[in-house]
């Protein structure tokens, strides 16, 4: 038995996830892409979001839809214990520029590491977290901010996805994928404002020569302020 649509307890679940996680408000709706007007509604219990928003922020958060609707009775020590047995680090490997296409800046060895639900690597799924330099995917993602992605090779189910894309074995980007008839399409979110980088088609034959090689598809976000 759940409480889904009791305000209070998601208000008071939201708050806490963002307590352990360090973030403000603005953090998570600029990360989420839930504007800051709504989180603050379903925050002060005015309102109740529908489960897709629920599942948005759980992926956020790295929890269950389980841990945001239901009365946790939360313990700073116990709580945060029995949320560690349920997540895994994944390798955080270097930066990859969200500008103009760059050669990525990986080291040999891990760096850093970020967490993700453990359950994310059902079918042997492997994922891997770059840290961002460059403009051209704001607001949504930052200068600074760290992505953890999802290994894959796998081009046209990713048509609308944000991903890291490697180009002639080398240089690297993130940038948003849509599938074309006659290729793929790279572009930035800010459009306005980037430095300098615009969108670019590349043909099939350019991604069989060159090669355009989608390494990674972009599946947590973390936000650094």
């Amino acid at each position: 038995m759940t409480d889904l649509g009791n305000k209070e307890v998601l208000s008071k679940n939201i708050k806490k996830y963002m307590e352990i996680n360090n973030l403000s408000r603005m953090a998570v709706a600029d990360a989420t892409g839930i504007s800051y007007t709504t989180l603050t509604d379903w925050i002060n219990c005015t309102y109740y979001p529908h489960i897709d928003k629920i599942e948005l922020l759980a992926n956020f958060f790295g929890c269950k839809k389980s841990d945001l609707i239901e009365d946790v009775i939360w313990d700073n020590n116990t709580r945060l214990a029995d949320m560690k047995k349920d997540v895994v680090r994944v390798p955080l490997l270097g930066k990859v520029p969200a500008g103009m296409p760059l050669e990525m800046v990986a080291n040999q060895y891990t760096i850093d590491y970020e967490e993700i639900p453990s359950e994310w690597l059902n079918g042997g799924k492997e994922y891997f977290a770059l840290r961002l330099t460059g403009d051209s995917m704001e607001p949504k993602y930052s200068d600074g901010d760290v992505v953890v992605f999802l290994k894959t090779h796998d081009i046209i189910s990713l048509s609308g996805k944000d991903c890291c894309v490697r180009i002639n074995n080398s240089d690297a980007t993130f940038k948003r994928v849509t599938i074309k008839e006659n290729g793929i399409l790279l572009s930035p979110l800010n459009l306005e404002n980037s430095s300098g980088f615009l969108p670019q088609l590349f043909t099939w034959e350019q991604v069989e020569k060159e090669p355009i090689e989608i390494i990674g598809v972009a599946k947590k976000l973390v936000k650094y302020l």
